[in-house]
C-alpha cells in the first residue's frame, strides 16, 4: 500500500467513526506516520480527500459488474423479470450485499450518510443516485410487470416502488449505525430480510 492510499484509509476511517469536521490533517498524518506537510504532495485539502473516498463510490456502482449485470436490465425482453420478478431483486440484493461485504464500503456508506448534510455535491449525487433514480427504476419494475398483467391492474407503480425501496434504504441506514464492521451472519440476515419485504410485497400485488 503506497502513501496515497494509506491517506485515503485512515481519513476514511476517522471520517466514518468522528465525522469529518473533527478530523485534521494533523491528525490524518500522525496516524499514517507522516508530517503533515506530507500530505500536500498526495492532496491539495482536506476536501480534497473526501471527494476522492465520494469518487471511489460512485466508480463503484459505475463498474460494478453485478450491478450492471444484463440479467437487470429493465425492458419486456427480460425472461428474469417476467418469469421469476423475486429472482431478479434477488441478483440486485447479491451485488449489494457483495458491496457491504468489504469493510472499506460499509465505512464510506457511513460517511455518506453523515456527509450529505453539509457537502452540496454528496448531498445532489444521494437525491439523484440513491434515491431518485432507483424509484425510476423500481417504477419502471412495476410497469412492466402490470403491462404483463404479472401484478393487478389497479396497482399504482410509483407507490409500490417507493413501498419497495424504502424498506432496504431502512436497512441499509441501520446497518450503518449498528457496525463499524458488519459479520456476515448479520450482514447475510440483514439481506434476507430485505428479500422477504420484497417476496411479500409482490405476492400481495401478483395476479392471482
Amino acid at each position: 500500500m503506497n502513501t496515497k492510499e494509506k491517506i485515503f484509509d485512515v481519513a476514511l476511517d476517522l471520517f466514518s467513526k468522528k465525522g469529518y469536521d473533527s478530523v485534521s490533517l494533523r491528525e490524518i498524518a500522525e496516524e499514517v506516520g507522516i508530517k503533515k506537510s506530507s500530505i500536500y504532495s498526495h492532496y491539495p485539502s482536506k476536501e480534497a480527500i473526501l471527494m476522492d473516498i465520494f469518487d471511489y463510490l460512485t466508480n463503484l456502482f459505475e463498474y460494478d459488474e453485478l450491478l450492471n449485470s444484463k440479467d437487470l436490465d429493465l425492458n419486456a425482453n427480460n425472461e428474469i423479470l417476467l418469469q421469476n420478478p423475486e429472482k431478479f431483486y434477488h441478483k440486485g440484493s447479491e451485488a449489494m450485499k457483495q458491496m457491504f461485504s468489504q469493510e472499506k464500503n460499509l465505512k464510506i456508506w457511513k460517511l455518506l450518510f453523515i456527509q450529505m448534510h453539509h457537502n452540496d455535491v454528496i448531498r445532489k449525487y444521494f437525491q439523484d443516485e440513491i434515491l431518485a433514480k432507483p424509484l425510476m427504476f423500481w417504477e419502471g419494475f412495476f410497469t412492466i410487470l402490470k403491462e404483463n398483467s404479472i401484478i393487478r391492474q389497479e396497482c399504482n407503480p410509483k407507490l409500490l416502488a417507493k413501498e419497495y425501496y424504502s424498506f432496504p434504504i431502512y436497512l441499509i441506514l441501520e446497518i450503518c449505525m449498528k457496525y463499524d464492521d458488519i459479520p456476515p451472519s448479520s450482514l447475510e440476515d440483514f439481506f434476507n430480510q430485505a428479500e422477504e419485504h420484497a417476496n411479500f410485497l409482490l405476492d400481495c400485488v401478483k395476479v392471482n
